[in-house]
């Protein structure tokens, strides 16, 4: 089983100055999913990073051949761009699962899977427990009615299985695959902070929405989710540190 995370290619966010992040969200799940199941062969492809353009996305997806397609969503603005990634998918790999999720796929999966044919499930709320137990189902050729937490389409219906419970204690996840990412000190920057190039990285202490809340009302069910504990906070930091020492 062949799984590939993608950071699609699309234009930076020139308001905040030359803007290179790194795709946290996808470098969390790998993280997880490696976590649970170690036969699974997972790649993250980065396409601003690597300064891939369309083409290059789609050689990459014909090189690893994936059965499996997530893309880094988030927010509203990559909405279109996250479609064309898993149209590139389909077209290179028509039978490989294409995986979304984030902020607006959660708030609209049902409007999502209607409008967007080439995204096969939509992961709602935290993704890590249930992408990793989605990649389960489908190596052992299961049902995904089982799966809590996803919407998907089955024999032309739209499937909403039941929201999957929070994770309770933020402090059990792994740390972020940054394993994943070669040359990850050299790729990510934020030149606002510092000057030409500057090397950073995020220590994120809780999970959830809160100054944007008032747009989703509260619906999207991760508003206000708690923190880690102190000790893990420090050990993330003594973890990341040589990283960019």
């Amino acid at each position: 089983m062949r799984v590939l995370f993608v950071e699609p290619p699309k234009e930076f966010w020139f308001i905040m100055g030359e803007y290179l992040p790194p795709p946290y969200g996808i470098l969390q799940l790998a993280a997880f999913l490696e976590s649970k199941n170690k036969e699974v062969e997972i790649e993250v492809l980065d396409c601003q990073a690597e300064r891939l353009d369309w083409e290059g996305l789609e050689r990459r997806i014909e090189s690893f051949d994936p059965n499996v397609v997530a893309c880094s969503g988030l927010s509203t603005c990559n909405t279109y761009t996250i479609a064309q990634t898993c149209s590139i998918v389909k077209k290179v790999r028509p039978d490989a699962l294409t995986v979304v999720g984030g902020q607006h796929f959660t708030f609209m999966a049902q409007e999502s899977l209607r409008a967007y044919p080439e995204i096969d499930v939509i992961v709602r709320g935290e993704g890590e427990q249930t992408f990793a137990e989605l990649v389960n189902s489908l190596i052992e050729k299961k049902s995904f009615s089982q799966v809590k937490g996803i919407s998907f389409r089955h024999d032309g219906n739209i499937i909403n299985n039941p929201e999957r419970p929070l994770i309770e204690n933020l402090d059990d996840l792994p740390y972020r695959g940054y394993h994943f990412v070669k040359d990850f000190v050299r790729k990510y920057h934020f030149t606002m902070m510092a000057g030409a190039k500057t090397r950073y990285g995020l220590i994120k202490e809780s999970r959830g929405l809160y100054v944007v809340t008032f747009v989703l009302n509260g619906n999207i069910g991760m508003v206000d989710r708690g923190l880690k504990s102190a000790k893990r906070i420090a050990d993330e930091i003594e973890f990341c540190y040589p990283k960019w020492d």
